[in-house]
């Protein structure tokens, strides 16, 4: 697959001291500006996550290929910038999600994505906090955003499947769901879960 010049500033933006972590080396922990108790395994989650991003997002886009090696670099072009006000994620929006593969698992050991259709997700206040919920799908997941830097709010939540009801985090260790949301452009987000059922990084990407 023929990577092009912005793609190529992705990966570079990737690899930057800070963002990216040395393998084995701890990454930024969240977990002391989010006010509920956290598992050790989505601790770990946390801690892994600009190692397992970093690793995740290069595999996918060397080994995915026709339209979704296109949607994929859509989907991760834009690098984080700061949220300054919470109307900036307020709102209704459309949301497809990227499942990612770093090829570990593979018997070619080669990275992938599966890129889905849009499906509807919104943003809004519940009991005084910021909530995340994708709104239709036979995979749901829903939950409370936590700011934790200038550029990204940390998400703590559930995955709900068919027509079960939404569960919160905690409800099951196997439902539960850690994420960062990041504002990559004026109308436009990203919901990044490392480690869930299906994938190694999933990619919720939010347009308006």
């Amino acid at each position: 697959m023929r990577i092009d010049l912005r793609i190529a500033a992705t990966l570079a933006w990737l690899a930057i001291p800070g963002l990216a972590s040395a393998a084995g080396a701890a990454g930024f922990d969240p977990t002391p500006r989010i006010p509920v108790k956290i598992e050790d395994a989505d601790h770990a989650r946390f801690l892994d996550f600009d190692a397992t991003r970093q690793r995740t997002i290069a595999a996918a886009l060397a080994g995915t290929t026709g339209d979704d090696g296109v949607a994929l670099q859509k989907i991760v072009l834009g690098e984080p910038v700061a949220i300054t006000s919470e109307s900036d994620l307020i709102g209704n929006w459309r949301c497809r999600s990227a499942q990612l593969s770093d090829g570990s698992q593979a018997s070619d050991h080669k990275g992938g994505a599966y890129i889905y259709t849009y499906f509807k997700c919104a943003i809004h206040k519940k009991d005084g906090k910021l909530f995340f919920e994708k709104l239709n799908g036979s995979q749901r997941v829903s939950g409370f955003l936590y700011r934790v830097r200038d550029d990204r709010y940390a998400f703590l939540g559930g995955t709900d499947l068919a027509e079960d009801p939404q569960v919160p985090y905690g409800y099951a260790t196997d439902r539960n769901v850690v994420a960062y949301l990041f504002k990559v452009g004026t109308k436009r987000l990203r919901l990044e879960m490392p480690k869930t059922c299906c994938s190694d990084l999933e990619i919720l990407e939010l347009v308006k």
